[in-house]
């Protein structure tokens, strides 16, 4: 029998670090959570040092990951995430533990080709910025003391515990309350949605990776705003209308983006599952029982 891995997940409470926490509870691992939520802080240096002492591995979910609202908080934003990677960082080298980093979509900026892991990063807003930085400091890391840091970017995950500001929850709320679905611009704007699932289960398997390595965990498949709205209004049956509104002051000035898996399914076998609309319905079961208080 192998031996029981004992993993510590900052950020347990977040959108990713919620699922991954019950992703792993499947499996033959020992969960040592790491939040505010059980009075712990990435900003107090012995406290996570100590922390990750006794651990075989650590994912590191803590963030600001508010793209749009970055725009608005740049300093906090930047700080949280620049100053918590670096912090985790020093205490997985202190005590020479695994470190799989959650890095995101948004550090390449815009486009209408697949972004692979070679493609330059082109922030567009201080929160793509924070995590454009976060990966050169990781991989600075690796390059400076050998360590075994795997950094895996992610596009557009969705699913249930998601911010409730995020297109799906809100188109979703919209339509049960019969108000128009509001969607940004002429509708025409692209993302490469990832189901949570989906996203989970590749953070697992990067832990086969090779120390250094980067991959991306994408669909491959563009998908406009306005038929995420049509396929919110066909699922609830809702009778609102589609309409186009100004980009807001906090719009993270991503319009076009879509990612490549093929190196994610050559070294670890990893493709996307779940199919836009059913991880869609899934995520409006999620939210059915959210506003029911279940």
């Amino acid at each position: 029998m192998s031996k029981q891995l004992t993993i510590l997940v900052t950020g347990n409470t977040g959108f990713i670090g919620r699922n991954m926490v019950k992703f792993l509870g499947k499996e033959n691992v020992q969960i040592h959570p790491f939040s505010r939520n059980n009075n712990c802080d990435i900003f107090n240096k012995e406290q996570l040092i100590s922390s990750v002492k006794d651990v075989d591995l650590v994912y590191h979910f803590a963030a600001y990951a508010k793209p749009g609202e970055s725009i608005l908080q740049p300093v906090k934003a930047i700080e949280t995430n620049v100053k918590g990677c670096l912090n985790i960082l020093e205490a997985c080298r202190k005590n020479d533990v695994p470190l799989i980093y959650p890095s995101s979509c948004e550090v390449y900026g815009n486009s209408y080709q697949p972004l692979d892991e070679s493609a330059p990063f082109k922030p567009t807003n201080p929160y793509a910025a924070s995590k454009a930085a976060a990966d050169a400091i990781c991989i600075a890391y690796f390059e400076s003391y050998g360590m075994d840091i795997k950094i895996v970017r992610l596009f557009n995950p969705y699913g249930p515990y998601q911010q409730l500001n995020k297109i799906i929850p809100t188109l979703y709320k919209q339509a049960i309350q019969g108000n128009d679905l509001s969607v940004y611009g002429e509708g025409k704007d692209t993302r490469d949605y990832v189901y949570i699932s989906d996203i989970v289960s590749g953070l697992w398997q990067a832990r086969q990776l090779q120390p250094g390595e980067v991959i991306n965990l994408a669909t491959g498949k563009v998908t406009t705003n306005y038929e995420i709205a049509k396929i919110i209004l066909e699922i609830t049956q809702s009778r609102s209308e589609i309409t186009f509104v100004p980009y807001p002051q906090e719009f993270g000035n991503i319009k076009n983006q879509v990612g490549s898996y093929q190196k994610a399914k050559k070294l670890v076998d990893w493709s996307p599952k779940i199919p836009l609309k059913q991880g869609i319905i899934e995520t409006i079961e999620w939210l059915q029982n959210f506003y029911k208080g279940g």
